[in-house]
């Protein structure tokens, strides 16, 4: 304080820094407490269970096979064992750190485009979605309306180009117009048994 100003002044002086000061520090706490939140609720960009290009991307990143698209245990293994490795907290989540390398790896090997593609649905694992699903029987009825070796409806067999029951076609058939329903809906159109896709 200063030694010139009356002391009056300078209790005056003294009082209203205090205030100000008390009156700050809230604000400075909400404002510092807050950001981290923000930057949490915003920092992850694939969870498990996902599925399509993205993850297929992770999964090139970090070498997982089979490269299915989906975000199963597999890959929640390898992306944690990518954290731990660069020091970073081991959620097995894609966080921004781990996509911007897996951004900057795709953009370096784009002289073969990513194809949805025999080389991904060939790498699942469609006898064992049949033998689930059908017990692998290609003639297989359900008397709830569902045929063959993936159990489809009738509806959802035309909906990929079938026609006639399911049942009849042969078992290439089947498995091409799975083929067709999975690039479209993934394993989703298998519930219960979708998983094993991914075995």
């Amino acid at each position: 304080m200063h030694p010139l100003l009356p002391s009056r002044a300078r209790r005056l002086l003294s009082a209203a820094l205090t205030s100000l000061v008390l009156l700050a520090t809230p604000l400075v706490a909400v404002t510092l407490s807050s950001a981290p939140a923000q930057a949490r609720g915003s920092s992850i960009v694939l969870r498990p269970g996902a599925h399509g290009p993205r993850v297929t991307a992770v999964q090139r990143y970090l070498h997982v096979r089979p490269t299915s698209g989906y975000y199963g245990p597999i890959t929640r293994a390898a992306v944690r064992r990518w954290q731990v490795r660069h020091h970073h907290r081991a959620t097995g989540m894609v966080g921004p750190w781990l996509w911007r390398a897996v951004s900057g790896h795709a953009g370096s090997h784009r002289t073969r485009p990513p194809s949805r593609s025999d080389d991904r649905l060939g790498s699942l694992n469609w006898s064992a979605l049949a033998r689930c699903e059908s017990g692998g029987n290609p003639h297989a009825v359900n008397p709830s309306g569902y045929y063959g070796l993936y159990q489809f409806s009738r509806g959802t067999w035309r909906s990929v180009g079938g026609s006639g029951l399911p049942s009849r076609a042969s078992s290439a058939e089947q498995t091409r117009r799975a083929k067709t329903l999975f690039l479209r809906t993934g394993a989703r159109s298998w519930p219960h048994c979708g998983p094993r896709l991914f075995s």
